[in-house]
């Protein structure tokens, strides 16, 4: 098959934006109420998020993993929030409707979770679902958002104890020392998007170590709560308003930009010949 011919099937077979959000929104959305511990705070950067790869769509279709390139725009600006809010908006986990699968000792442990993230200072917030959730080196998370290593084990730590002492935990393993956590997955195939299920199944072990094992629960059953919910299909559609919304004022831009460049030349007739035509009996 020619190079030309490879490109037309790939484009062919390329995922439609639709499908994509739908697959990927829930999970996207309760790491970002993780991240940030408020849900507008969370939609926002969400929508910005999906609403630039809807506009880079013809390109991005063809990435190995668009929801990765999606996912860094929304950890970019829910740091920036982060910087410029003095005091985090605390979240509200009872606005959330417990997934039908999810225990009565779930739902509670997701809400303590939530609220005790809330509390956390942004800084303690973020480095911490970084290396437990995301399995990040402190490394990584210096370069990431800007701190030095010894500041991410610093609030690492600090956010463990904070963490734990909030939800009642036992520190049974890792002692805080926030070097880089476990990536088993808690595999509760009840919360589990149908999607996700394989790929979870394959790593069914729960994590030794209880925060990442609360953190993984937690996510869990705000991906399901998410896809029960009415927000995939308002954000959605709030984010083709969006993409509309921009491109049109591209359009405008455009259109102003012409027009200036059209109005130039008569401008430049009506003023007449310059100085130095004249001089030259022009």
């Amino acid at each position: 098959m020619t190079e030309q011919a490879q490109t037309s099937e790939a484009v062919r077979t390329a995922e439609p934006f639709d499908t994509f959000f739908a697959r990927s929104f829930p999970g996207m959305t309760a790491r970002a109420l993780l991240l940030c511990g408020h849900p507008q705070d969370a939609e926002d950067a969400v929508q910005e998020a999906y609403a630039a790869a809807f506009s880079r769509w013809e390109r991005l279709c063809r990435y190995d993993a668009p929801d990765a390139w999606v996912y860094r725009i929304v950890r970019q600006r829910l740091w920036a929030v982060a910087r410029d809010r003095s005091r985090t908006r605390l979240a509200e986990p009872d606005s959330f409707q417990p997934p039908p699968a999810a225990g009565v000792e779930q739902t509670v442990e997701a809400r303590a979770v939530l609220t005790a993230l809330a509390r956390l200072p942004s800084r303690q917030r973020t480095v911490l679902v970084l290396n437990c959730l995301e399995g990040m080196t402190q490394q990584a998370i210096a370069d990431e958002v800007g701190l030095t290593r010894g500041a991410v084990a610093a609030s690492v730590f600090k956010a463990r104890a904070k963490l734990m002492k909030a939800v009642g935990m036992t520190d049974r393993a890792d002692k805080g020392n926030g070097r880089r956590a476990a990536h088993g997955r808690h595999d509760d195939l009840g919360l589990v998007p149908s999607q996700a299920t394989a790929r979870l199944r394959d790593q069914a072990a729960a994590p030794a170590d209880p925060v990442v094992a609360a953190l993984r629960r937690t996510e869990l059953w705000l991906r399901a709560a998410v896809a029960r919910s009415d927000r995939p299909a308002r954000q959605l559609a709030a984010v083709r308003v969006a993409s509309a919304g921009s491109e049109a004022a591209q359009r405008c831009a455009a259109a102003e930009a012409d027009g200036a460049r059209s109005e130039a030349p008569e401008a430049e007739e009506a003023a007449g010949p310059g100085p130095a035509a004249e001089r030259n009996g022009e």
